[in-house]
């Protein structure tokens, strides 16, 4: 394998580690949806997290903030602002899409 080859998949990983992953259930909560985002540690990621739920009206019932220093985890339980769970999937899509990039 050549030098440049390792560097490629050297950097696929790098992106793949660093780029949030972004999990939207409504099935584990009978009241609320679940946006579960996890990565390795960026700064702001979690204004940004909370920025998008925010921005698109929805309220926040529950967070769960975790970090080691290198990675986090936060779970938010969300509704919209009529207590029910998400289920416009261009909502759902978008919370992913903007916390992804």
């Amino acid at each position: 394998m050549e030098w440049h080859a390792c560097l490629d998949e050297y950097e696929k990983l790098v992106i793949r580690m660093t780029t949030p992953r972004v999990v939207i259930d409504n099935a584990v909560c009978p009241t609320a949806t679940l946006v579960k985002v996890d990565s390795a540690r960026r700064d702001g990621i979690l204004l940004d997290a909370v920025q998008v739920l925010t921005d698109l009206n929805l309220s926040i019932k529950k967070a769960y903030i975790s970090s080691d220093g290198q990675w986090f985890m936060d779970v938010f339980h969300v509704t919209d602002l009529n207590g029910n769970k998400l289920t416009d999937e261009s909502v759902i899509s978008y919370i992913e899409q903007v916390i992804i990039s």
